[in-house]
């Protein structure tokens, strides 16, 4: 009966218990009331107190005041319990969400994630790990890191100690299938500590496809390199081969002039030979040089001017001297600067130092603020005037305003004070390379 009673009292309301439990008290407290006040009552004469006499007045009224804010106290403590523990409800429920999302993005992540105590024991995987590794949840949390990765100590001393130390540590290392199979894997492991207990949270990922990747791409890249040092030997080979062919003219161009009685079919053939040496120097220099796109000027003009001085001023005391600046140009542009040059340089052999014992050529090019580059020949010679230079119609200052104007698309300027200089400025045009 009594089990019965408290079943019921369990099945109702808060509210309802708390009615029962002060009626209950209320009733009770009456009859203590009536039965005290009943015994008081023998000691009294009827005469002078009723049942109903003033203690027992005082008794109900006692009680029932009690009762009622018992009741009231029941109640509210009641209603805060019940909110506490929606309260509670609400919030475990927002957890159990919460932990269901967190068991979501875990399982459902593309790397590889186990995390494990310090004596290597696993207590988490995801899916992606036993995706990964071939096994199933419950066999990799039975198995340890050794497991899966048997070199890991050897990836740092004390690896473990390492993580803890770093908090945070990325390596790569090999580890082992359910197969038996092995496989190149990314993984960062990172340290933390709950409480008493230590772990690592490590995230793997295959990374065999990059890896053979890196490989293609590496082969690729060597492939392409030989390509390009074959590509290299075969431009230089043509340079050779063109530089070879140039002197073979030259060649042919001295062996008439030999042969040849005219003074001014001589001298035409001799100019013509020392055009074609400068243009065949570049190819020269193309294919000894390890740029084989952009000339060195200074050295380029080195060599011309001295190969000049040996054909023109044998028996002349003439000095040159080079003023040039680290200047590389394309072979375009070289062959055109090498070509005015060996005109500027042969007029001024030839026209500067008449009547004059001795004499300075002055071969410059420079680099100037503006990316131009002015280039040209001075001498202290006997001068000319600017007048008679615009109207000269002679081959060479043809070719050298007409390759100027055409070709390097340049100004020409001229001076007369103290000797004579020819400056051409232009912009010259970048290599593949540049």
């Amino acid at each position: 009966m009594l089990d019965w009673v408290t079943y019921l009292l369990f099945k109702m309301s808060n509210s309802n218990r708390i009615k029962i439990q002060a009626i209950g008290f209320a009733i009770v407290g009456i009859l203590g009331v009536a039965v005290v006040d009943r015994v008081s009552m023998s000691f009294m004469t009827i005469e002078n107190h009723g049942f109903f006499g003033i203690p027992f007045c005082i008794g109900v009224t006692f009680f029932i005041v009690s009762a009622t804010i018992l009741y009231l106290l029941l109640r509210r403590t009641a209603q805060v319990a019940e909110e506490a523990l929606n309260k509670l409800s609400c919030h475990q429920r927002q957890e159990k969400e919460n932990l269901q999302l967190f068991n979501f993005a875990l399982d459902k992540s593309a790397d590889a994630i186990y995390w494990f105590t310090f004596d290597t024991q696993f207590f988490y995987v995801n899916d992606a790990a036993c995706k990964m590794l071939g096994y199933t949840k419950q066999e990799l949390l039975s198995m340890k890191l050794s497991d899966i990765d048997r070199d890991y100590k050897k990836n740092t001393p004390d690896f473990l100690m390492h993580i803890r130390q770093k908090q945070y540590v990325c390596f790569e290392s090999q580890q082992t299938r359910h197969d038996g199979s092995t496989f190149p894997a990314s993984i960062s492991a990172s340290y933390f500590c709950d409480a008493s207990k230590e772990f690592i949270c490590a995230f793997g990922r295959d990374i065999t496809e990059e890896k053979e990747k890196r490989k293609l791409i590496i082969n690729q890249n060597k492939a392409l390199k030989n390509s390009l040092q074959d590509k290299e030997v075969l431009i230089k080979e043509i340079h050779h081969r063109v530089k070879n062919n140039l002197e073979v003219i030259s060649s042919l161009l001295q062996m008439q002039n030999r042969r040849e009685p005219n003074e001014e079919v001589k001298e035409a053939l001799s100019k013509s030979q020392s055009r074609i040496y400068a243009i065949a120097l570049v190819h020269e220099m193309l294919y000894k040089n390890s740029n084989s796109s952009n000339i060195n000027m200074k050295s380029h003009l080195e060599k011309l001017s001295s190969a000049m001085i040996d054909l023109y001023a044998q028996n002349k005391n003439i000095s040159v001297n080079l003023n040039t600046d680290s200047i590389f140009l394309t072979m375009d542009d070289a062959v055109l600067v090498a070509l005015i040059i060996h005109e500027l340089f042969l007029n001024a052999i030839k026209h500067a130092f008449v009547g004059l014992e001795s004499g300075i050529i002055d071969i410059f090019i420079k680099n100037n603020h503006n990316g131009t580059v002015v280039f040209g020949v001075k001498d202290n010679g006997i001068g000319m005037d600017s007048t008679k230079a615009d109207t000269n119609n002679s081959l060479g200052c043809q070719l050298i305003h007409t390759i100027t104007e055409y070709q390097l698309n340049g100004t020409i300027e001229t001076d007369s004070n103290h000797g004579y200089c020819t400056s051409i400025t232009f912009k010259p045009k970048k290599s593949e390379n540049q």
